[in-house]
């Protein structure tokens, strides 16, 4: 018996100290800037928010990412990046084309790479030339392309995943990107980081994003769940994602939800 526990208890050190050094770290809720937020009334769709393709913004978004990708390197993920790896398990898909719309620097591919339990074949797509300039940059050879959320370049039916890469919130035509997302996805589409209401109706926002003026809006819970099921899409998963608690701007308090859906006729 002595001999097996001494031959066990190294490995079952080893395994222990393996999930200790690579569970996620868990940010505390940052201190929200209230006086960076104007309150909007009503969803504003006529209004602008191109800021996020200024030149300078993706630079400054990776810069503010850095340390938290050199994080996730060391095998401490970020909430919004477990609940993305989370959300891409829970489809049970092996080798699933995985199409992020609003894919940013790309950073998500790395992220799937490393802890997805499955091999992904990953394409990037942003309205923004210089974010997919430093998605290259940082990730020579990922596949990208440039289009809009509302126009998606792609087949009915033609993506096994359609990941919405915490887009939603900047999109004022969000109605028209659910539908967009339903239409291209064989059978599921991932909301990645939604903020949300539980009162209070869905509300935009004005603020600073790296330096731009951007518009952001806060979803109605139960108004954004119509809005999945007016396109055909089930909710099999909400996952908590990163704290973002807008309370001293809004009244109440928010949190952020990436969603498994799943299209209902496929």
């Amino acid at each position: 018996m002595r001999a097996l526990l001494k031959a066990i208890l190294p490995v079952l050190a080893q395994q222990l100290l393996k999930r200790w050094f690579t569970k996620p770290v868990y940010h505390r809720q940052p201190k929200i800037p209230v006086e960076e937020y104007e309150v909007l009334k009503g969803q504003v769709p006529g209004e602008s928010n191109d800021g996020w393709q200024a030149p300078g913004t993706a630079r400054r978004q990776l810069d503010a990412f850095a340390p938290i990708l050199q994080e996730m390197r060391e095998g401490k993920l970020r909430e919004d990046f477990a609940a993305l790896v989370e959300a891409v398990r829970l489809t049970q898909m092996d080798d699933p084309l995985i199409v992020e719309v609003g894919c940013g620097s790309a950073w998500n591919r790395e992220v799937l790479e490393r802890f997805s339990n499955t091999t992904v074949r990953y394409v990037g797509i942003d309205c923004g030339v210089e974010m997919l300039k430093a998605a290259h940059a940082m990730y020579p050879g990922v596949v990208t392309l440039a289009g809009d959320a509302t126009e998606l370049p792609f087949r009915n039916g033609s993506i096994d995943i359609l990941v919405s890469g915490t887009l939603l919130m900047h999109l004022m035509s969000y109605q028209k990107a659910v539908e967009e997302s339903r239409r291209v996805s064989k059978r599921w589409c991932i909301f990645h980081t939604v903020p949300l209401l539980q009162t209070r109706e869905t509300t935009v926002l004005r603020k600073d994003a790296y330096g731009q003026p951007t518009l952001e809006i806060i979803f109605n819970s139960a108004e954004l769940l119509a809005v999945f099921t007016a396109n055909g899409l089930r909710v099999r998963a909400a996952i908590d994602s990163l704290p973002y608690d807008l309370e001293p701007v809004l009244g109440e308090p928010t949190v952020t939800k990436t969603f498994v859906c799943e299209v209902a006729d496929r």
